[in-house]
């Protein structure tokens, strides 16, 4: 079965910081609902992830998955290139600067599940994950740019933008909303 989702957003943060933060694919759990462990196995020699190694939850059954990412100054893309479930799938976030200074995402993602199930389903759950990932994602890049809040785009303030750290640790963010994913036990090598 498969199924493509689309969701245009705005966050008021300058669109360097927000893709400072989509490259930080080690903390892709931290707020992606399907995610529990994601280590970068390769990067391009600007230190942009190329393959990671992904444990996630699609649609209540664990993958093991090799991700390959393919980046660019505005775009973060990737594929799914294996699957321990036979899963597949590829995305992308699309980053436009907005006159005043905001970023307009616009996040795809194609999934395809080798488990029979009915497409209304499986859109219903691929939106509703999509919606908690925006949500969880604009607080992860409030966090780590230090900016609280969103309010209404407009005269943006200027936020001090310190370089992410390698032991990142989360600050002031609400934790990512999980809909039935679990870890898999005994997964820890890469």
């Amino acid at each position: 079965m498969r199924t493509k989702t689309d969701h245009r957003f705005i966050i008021d943060i300058d669109p360097d910081q927000v893709m400072e933060a989509l490259l930080m694919v080690e903390q892709l759990p931290d707020w992606s609902p399907s995610h529990q462990d994601v280590r970068v196995a390769t990067r391009d020699k600007m230190g942009r992830p190329k393959r990671a190694y992904v444990s996630a939850t699609l649609m209540g059954r664990p993958d093991r998955q090799v991700v390959e990412y393919t980046c660019t100054e505005n775009r973060v893309a990737w594929k799914v290139s294996e699957s321990s479930a036979g899963a597949g799938g590829q995305g992308w976030f699309d980053l436009t600067e907005t006159e005043d200074g905001g970023t307009e995402i616009w996040y795809h993602t194609e999934l395809y599940l080798p488990i029979p199930a009915p497409g209304m389903l499986l859109k219903r759950t691929a939106r509703r994950e999509g919606e908690a990932a925006i949500e969880n994602f604009i607080a992860f890049v409030e966090s780590v740019t230090g900016v609280e809040g969103l309010g209404d785009i407009g005269e943006a303030e200027q936020a001090p933008y310190a370089e992410p750290t390698t032991g990142y640790e989360p600050t002031s963010y609400s934790q990512p909303l999980h809909y039935g994913g679990r870890l898999e036990p005994g997964f820890g090598t890469a």
